[in-house]
C-alpha cells in the first residue's frame, strides 16, 4: 500500500469518526457489516466478541 493510499484511509477514518449517528443507524451499519444479525446477536463469524459481551 502506498503512502497516498494510507493517507486516503486515514482521512476516511477521520471523516467517519466525525459523523454523529443514532443508535439505530449504528446498529444498522453493524448488521450490514455482518457483525450482528437482525435480532442484535453476534453472527457465527464473531464468537469471541459474543463471549466478551456475555461477561458483562
Amino acid at each position: 500500500m502506498s503512502n497516498k493510499d494510507s493517507q486516503k484511509l486515514i482521512d476516511l477514518a477521520k471523516k467517519t469518526r466525525s459523523v454523529n449517528s443514532s443508535k439505530q443507524e449504528a446498529m444498522d451499519r453493524l448488521v450490514n457489516a455482518g457483525i450482528f444479525d437482525q435480532t442484535g446477536k453476534y453472527t457465527k463469524h464473531y464468537p469471541t466478541l459474543a463471549l466478551f459481551s456475555k461477561g458483562k
